[in-house]
């Protein structure tokens, strides 16, 4: 694994670990601050740093009712070319209900990065889950 691979890798474990950790400032500090998301809830994207603060208040506020947000990823498969790289993986998603069990489903999610003064960034995100078509509903029971 190449040394950009390696800190690649590194970013995306601190934006899972504060994520679950609930620390807004730390998930917010690995996004470019013209990040484009097209997250899985409420929007169809998320234009700029600001924009996509206000929906991670929004997700973490979440905590207060459901229990502790939970994000697993086991696998990462990234690939760099110069400044620009990208990251593809499946995730588990959820929280831990009153009862301390855990609700989750896999989602799939990309991250796009850019390399600013010897810094990656995720500067675009895409996370989605398959659905049924004929009757819309998502399906985040499906395993890898």
């Amino acid at each position: 694994m190449s040394n950009d691979e390696k800190q690649i890798v590194a970013l995306i474990d601190s934006w899972v670990e504060h994520a679950c950790n609930g620390s807004l400032d730390g998930v917010m500090a690995c996004y470019a601050p013209d990040v484009v998301a097209f997250d899985a809830i409420v929007a169809l994207q998320f234009k700029g740093i600001d924009a996509y603060r206000k929906h991670w208040e929004y997700c973490m506020s979440f905590a207060e009712t459901m229990g502790d947000m939970i994000m697993k990823i086991p696998e990462k498969s990234v690939t760099v070319g110069g400044d620009v790289a990208f990251c593809h993986y499946l995730s588990i998603c959820g929280c831990r209900d009153g009862n301390g069990e855990e609700q989750t489903g896999w989602m799939r999610g990309t991250v796009c990065l850019r390399k600013s003064d010897g810094q990656w960034l995720i500067a675009h995100e895409h996370y989605s889950v398959p659905f049924e078509p004929e009757s819309m509903k998502a399906l985040t029971e499906l395993e890898p």
